[in-house]
């Protein structure tokens, strides 16, 4: 059944399609109810509260539907206990219950229904959920086990202790059992058993914490294995976990919190209304460590020893006359709460390969190899992990430090011939690779890699245009996965594995998005507040398995803001509430021991591992790379403040304290010196406005936090800006604390083309150069590869930042600030070249939905609301819907920067070259438009060949890359000696090495894949290659095209080619090489003047020199003019940086005025008859040349007043007798080679001396908008190609009426 609604915008040409997708309800439309929760837990078997809060989702198949009012119904076996009757609200998340609270070790259910705009809802079903021992004085019995150690076990570095096997058998009474509910505390870590079975689906049982201050037990239905007057025997397994620690050898770091042990208590229910409890005490428990178990470390490993195995010892009637009595142990002081969620082994992955003994599960993760083990008596197998390789391909794994990380399985004899499957209980392990030994024919079905973690839905899921990105989430997803540990943790594998406060500070945000999170950093905010010492002190790491108390901001820093994720992103308020006290005690103690004039004295860790200036270090040295400490402290300090104002929390008391703490700020930190830009308005020169040591750290922490004066907002913007594109060339050099804010910020101050260019960058350093380098996780450090193993984890998370926030807020869209009751859908359509993205977040409301699919000039996308909440759509053309829940379709018109801008397209959205570069564009007579360029890896790499796309007259699109010229020669035949000046010889590079012409029907790319550096063909002996370069368009009187290019391993070398169309650049001849010393047109198109073409020339040599080749078409021949003299100027690179202006030059010792350095001619068709040229330079402008005879001589070449950027223009006369120049609007700074290649701009002259800029093509701080062609097309329109970036070709066409004349930027020769 489905539903279409169309509203059209006439003024917008904005089209709104709005499609419900209904549920199968039938003919009538109904509203259903779904995701029942209890304290956002679904039918949790426990909770710990006698008061819970309730939620759910509604479903339905009408748009726009509210809840008007809700009921809940709240009921025991005996009947109901609370009913709340019609409450009329729209509340559905955490909606407290009001009635008596609920009594402890309980079960209940409840159901709901709601009143909505589209009707009401029936009834739930009953949904069950139980409330455990609410106090202490709710438990009954004893802590018993064995409070010392036993031979053979140590306490070192290595801390080694057998497991502790428990059990008792009681007699039930012969009475019909309706109920027997295990509350257990078994610590470090056990397995709980009742009449030999197993109880329950979790590992790693309980979730750690600070057992001073809480001690998790779990609670088992054991209904099952109970029956009237039967014996029910007991049992349990203990291992150390983190109670008895891993390691040892430091008391000063690391606390112990002493021995195994467990209290228990099985409360059995009979139908007749009288109980039994079963518990753990002094009487009749016993005890061994002498079962298989040997040792379980969770650094080191476990050791299972299946000759110890005690057959039937959970089970009634064995034999434990032999084992001891059970002893009351030591009373932790920790409180015992239930635990709700915990640990699972969540899947399992398939193993890649198998190499000799050593597994490779493709993936890097944590959990453990499940393996089939099988032997003689005695055989020991070893299980040994790794997260890489050496070159050797044995095991790295210097980067676990002294974590030995083996687990190690003893046979007995019985695993019989096909084995039997077998994994440590009490330890997990980080690893992709691991190495078996001592099990004979080891095969890849032996083996199973299982993943080990936190229970959480998957909320997320991201993909977009860019396949690096998608490949960098993946990691980000499993990185996260792996260490959910009960706790978040920083790694899974070496001997740390500690929830550090800093790895998440900002980190839990993004983690948000991907995993319903909401349990476990709710309890990690307990943790944090347990842990806080008496004088307000919270340490770097919660629970406080190792005692970090430095005193600093951002680590504790954790606490108010995950607070504050939960609340923004759960709509959970209660982690607020409860741990503002100890907020509040911590702010206090920071103000008062470490503030001084507004200013926090006192920091730690800093700018956390930005990226060093070797790659072998693990921390910068530089201190340029080093953001002030101080900074960083106040700037969180801020932060933290704001939030106490907008929870509400005393805002009175905090409001004058930020405000003082700001100024104090601004104050010690900002420099502003106004008027200092070398090149005012420029984006990548701002004034010297900046905090700190300019850092993009130091800058990007005051705009994030709102922080900067607005005066100075716009310099800083640009400091960031600056220092990414050009000091660090497009990639970050931000630590924990600056990456943790970069991307959005980038974004909300209008560059989120920028923060884009971050996220997908590949090369170091950058999270995709992580994953180029065969990351599957995230590194610890930007140079993870390369770096000092003492601290170099493969799978950590800190150093993600505010990448995944980013890509769900900006490239999905969807943001919000209440739980997503109402959000805002505005992903960045700016960013040009991300084509399309797919995002779906499944907030507590339902999912929401985001996928979209654009080009430069049209948007289609599709939205999903869910029932309940409010979006507010915003469209690129400027509109903004609010909508209801829905499903939505906008095809939406795209506006161009400008009027004038007719056509805004790439030539392409993807290739398998990498790069492209130096366009060139005809229109043919038949109204075709006919694009060249040159693409490949790199510029001068041999696999750069030249291709061709064709839009033919009346379509609205581009060809696929067509293959017109490659650099294959075969040795010994002629035209080798002819490729290049040097020609072709055996040492030349392989054809192999790129696509090959010849061989693939004009279509190259197929011969060859540039991702995996492999040709697809076989190709005959003795093909070698050069590089192609700088390909020239022209149609000929005939029709035919010519396609000039050059073929050379440097521009030095090179020969000067020709390949020929006849059929409209379909297809094209076999190259065939110009005569000896011409090279034909460089970069830009020739002139047709009374039979005889005109190529403008250059040569780069000794020297740039400008001469011109003038081929007659009647007679076939070629004419070389020139070199032309040029006038005697100064080269930029020549200049000393205090040069004002290049009138007035300040040369570098020994430096004078040389000839003009030109190259790359455009040719002009002047009015009175004469040509004129312009050209790139080394001197900062563009320089000219006239002739008065066609182009058979030429005048001194001389600097205009036009700048140049040391980079290619185009110009083309138009009909109308004026010119048109496209150019980068930049002169070349002093003291420097070149400038940056943006903006790109067009100026128009009537005269050809006297331009004035009339419009920017592009703007952005990215910079290679370059190599630009200009043509005037039939219609008299302009047709622009130039180099986008280098990745692309783009194309626009101008529409010459629609552009107003500019007073400034007037240029003259």
């Amino acid at each position: 059944m489905n539903h279409t609604t169309t509203i059209r915008n006439k003024n917008m040409k904005t089209l709104l399609v709005l499609a419900m997708a209904f549920f199968a309800f039938g003919a009538e439309a109904k509203v259903g109810l779904t995701k029942l929760r209890v304290e956002n837990m679904d039918q949790p078997a426990v909770i710990a509260t006698s008061q819970p809060r309730f939620s759910w989702q509604i479903v339905s198949d009408k748009n726009n539907v509210r809840q008007t009012a809700y009921q809940i119904v709240v009921a025991d076996a005996q009947g109901e206990v609370w009913n709340s009757g019609k409450v009329i609200s729209d509340r559905q998340l955490w909606v407290e219950y009001q009635g008596t609270p609920l009594s402890g070790a309980a079960d209940y259910t409840w159901k709901v229904k709601v009143w909505t705009t589209a009707g009401e809802s029936a009834w739930t079903d009953a949904t069950p959920f139980a409330i455990g021992l609410l106090s202490e004085a709710k438990w009954r019995g004893y802590w018993i086990g064995l409070e010392r150690m036993m031979p053979g076990e140590q306490r070192t570095i290595h801390t080694r202790m057998a497991a502790r096997y428990l059990r008792k058998e009681f007699e039930l009474k012969n009475k019909t059992v309706r109920r027997a509910t295990a509350y257990v505390a078994g610590i470090g870590l056990h397995e709980f058993y009742v009449n030999g079975q197993r109880m329950g689906d979790g590992v790693l049982n309980p979730i750690p914490s600070d057992y001073r201050k809480t001690i998790y037990y779990n609670t088992y239905d054991v209904t099952s294995q109970t029956t009237a007057g039967k014996r029910i025997c007991l049992a349990i397994v203990l291992g150390n976990g983190r109670l008895f620690p891993m390691q040892q050898h430091k008391p000063y770091k690391i606390p112990v919190f002493g021995f195994p042990k467990c209290r228990i208590n099985v409360k059995v229910e009979y139908a007749d209304g009288t109980t039994q409890l079963l518990q753990t005490d002094d009487k009749g428990w016993k005890v061994t460590a002498e079962g298989p178990i040997r040792a379980n470390n969770e650094y080191d490993g476990e050791e299972y020893d299946a000759r110890k195995e005690l057959t039937g010892w959970a089970s009634v009637g064995f034999d434990d006359s032999q084992w001891m009595k059970a002893e009351r142990t030591d009373i932790p002081t920790g409180v015992l709460r239930p635990q709700g969620k915990g640990m699972k082994v969540n899947g399992t992955v398939d193993i890649r390969q198998l190499n000799g003994r050593i597994v490779d599960v493709g993936q890097n993760m944590a959990g453990w190899l499940k393996v089939r083990v099988r032997g003689h008596q005695g055989d020991t197998i070893r299980i040994i992990y790794a997260e890489r390789l050496n070159a050797d391909g044995t095991l790295y794994r210097d980067n676990f430090r002294n974590a030995q990380s083996t687990d190690i399985y003893v046979c007995n004899g019985k695993e019989g011939k096909n084995g039997r499957w077998w994994t440590p209980t009490f330890v997990y392990h980080g690893f992709r690779y691991v190495e078996i030994q001592g099990l004979k024919n080891l095969t890849l079905a032996d083996c199973k890699a299982e993943t080990v973690g936190d229970e959480m839905a998957v909320l997320g899921h991201f993909e977009c245009s860019d396949t690096i990105l998608n490949k960098v989430m993946h990691n980000a997803f499993w990185g996260i996965a792996s260490n959910y540990k009960g706790m978040p943790v920083d790694c899974p594998q070496r001997d740390e594995r500690q929830p550090w406060l800093g790895d998440r500070t900002m980190g839990s945000l993004g983690e948000s998005f991907l995993f319903d999170n909401e349990y476990l950093y709710a309890k990690w905010m307990r943790d944090i507040c347990e842990a806080q010492r008496s004088d307000g002190c919270i340490p770097d790491v919660a629970p406080a398995f190792w005692n970090y108390y430095s005193d600093n901001v951002t680590w504790p820093a954790a606490l108010p803001f995950t607070c504050d994720m939960l609340w923004r992103q759960f709509g959970n308020r209660q982690p607020i509430d409860d741990s503002y006290p100890t907020i509040r005690k911590w702010v206090l103690h920071m103000i008062e021991e470490y503030c001084q004039n507004g200013i926090i004295t006192k920091d730690k860790y800093g700018d956390w591992c930005p990226p060093p200036e070797k790659l072998d270090l693990i921390h910068a040295q530089d201190p340029n790379r080093i953001t002030d400490g101080k900074l960083i402290a106040t700037a969180y300090m801020i932060r933290v403040l704001q939030l106490l104002e907008q929870w509400n929390c005393e805002p009175e008391r905090w409001n004058p304290i930020r405000k003082t703490m700001t100024e104090a700020f601004n104050r010690n930190f900002l420099t502003v010196r106004k008027g200092t830009s070398l090149r005012p308005g420029h984006v990548l020169f701002p004034d010297s406005t900046y905090y700190g040591n300019n850092t993009v750290t130091a800058n990007i922490l005051p705009l994030a936090l709102g922080i900067v004066p607005d005066s100075c907002k716009s310099d800083i913007v640009r400091q960031v800006v600056e220092n990414i594109c050009v000091k660090n060339k497009g990639h970050v050099s931000c630590g924990v604390i600056g990456i943790s804010w970069l991307l959005r910020t980038l974004s909300d101050n209008g560059f989120a083309d920028v923060a884009y260019l971050l996220a997908t960058q590949k090369s170091y350093p950058s999270w995709g150069y992580m994953a180029n380098n065969g990351a599957t996780t995230i590194w610890e450090l930007w140079n993870g590869n390369t770096a000092n193993p003492r601290m170099n984890s493969g799978n950590h998370v800190m150093l993600l930042g505010d990448l995944l926030p980013w890509c769900y807020q900006y490239i999905g869209g969807i943001r919000t600030n209440d739980a997503f009751r109402h959000f805002t859908l505005r992903p960045s359509f700016d960013i040009q070249d991300c084509e399309w993205a797919n995002v779906d977040y499944e907030s507590p409301y339902g999912r929401i939905s985001s996928h979209w699919r654009k080009t430069l000039q049209h948007l289609d996308w599709e939205v999903e609301v869910p029932c309940n909440t409010t979006a507010e759509v915003y469209l690129p053309d400027g509109t903004v819907k609010t909508v209801g829940s829905g499903h939505y379709q906008f095809r939406v018109e795209i506006p161009t920067a400008h009027a004038a801008i007719m056509k805004d397209e790439f030539l392409y959205e993807h290739t398998l070259f990498p790069e492209a570069h130096a366009g060139t564009i005809v229109e043919t007579k038949k109204g075709d438009l006919i694009t060249a360029y040159f693409g490949g890896t790199h510029e001068r790499d041999p696999d750069v060949c030249i291709y061709v796309n064709i839009k033919r007259k009346g379509e609205n699109h581009w060809s696929t890359p067509i293959l017109a010229a490659d650099g294959v020669f075969q040795i010994g035949t002629p035209q080798a000696a002819l490729a290049g000046l040097s020609g072709i010889n055996a040492e030349t590079t392989s054809a192999e090495a790129g696509p090959v012409k010849t061989l693939s029907d004009q279509r190259g790319a197929l011969t060859y894949d540039y991702l995996t550096k492999k040709t697809l063909v076989t190709l005959p002996k003795g093909l070698k290659r050069k590089a192609c370069w700088n390909p020239v368009l022209f149609e000929m009187p005939d029709g035919e095209l010519w396609l000039f290019f050059k073929i050379g391993s440097t521009v030095g070398d090179w020969t000067g080619w020709l390949t020929k169309s006849k059929d409209g650049g379909r297809t094209w001849s076999d190259k065939e090489p110009l005569p000896k010393g011409f090279l034909g047109p460089i970069k830009n198109k020739p002139e047709l003047i009374d039979g005889r073409l005109i190529c403008g020339s250059s040569t780069e040599g000794k020297g740039w020199r400008f001469h011109v080749e003038i081929y007659d078409i009647a007679t076939k021949t070629w004419k070389y003019v020139g070199p032309i003299e040029a006038a005697n100027e100064p080269a930029t690179i020549d200049l000393a940086a205090d040069t004002k202006d290049l009138a007035h030059p300040i040369y570098h010792e020994g430096k004078s005025a040389l000839p003009i350095y030109s190259i790359q001619p455009s040719i002009l068709r002047l009015s009175d008859g004469r040509l004129q040229v312009l050209m790139r330079t080394r001197n900062g402008r563009l320089a000219t040349s006239f002739s008065n005879d066609h182009g058979d001589s030429w005048s001194k070449v001389v600097l205009t007043d036009v700048p140049n950027n040391q980079s290619g223009t185009d110009a083309v006369t138009l009909r109308d007798g004026r010119h048109a120049l496209i150019y980068n609007d930049f002169e070349t700074l002093p003291d420097t080679k070149k400038g940056p290649r943006t903006p790109l701009s067009l100026a128009l002259s009537t005269d050809g001396s006297h331009w004035q800029k009339v419009l920017t093509l592009e703007d952005s701080p990215i910079d290679q908008y370059s190599y630009p062609a200009i043509i005037q097309g039939k219609d008299g329109t302009l047709h622009c190609l130039y180099t986008w970036r280098r990745q692309r070709m783009a194309y626009k066409q101008i529409n010459l009426k629609k552009l107003k004349k500019k007073k400034k930027k007037n240029y003259s020769l």
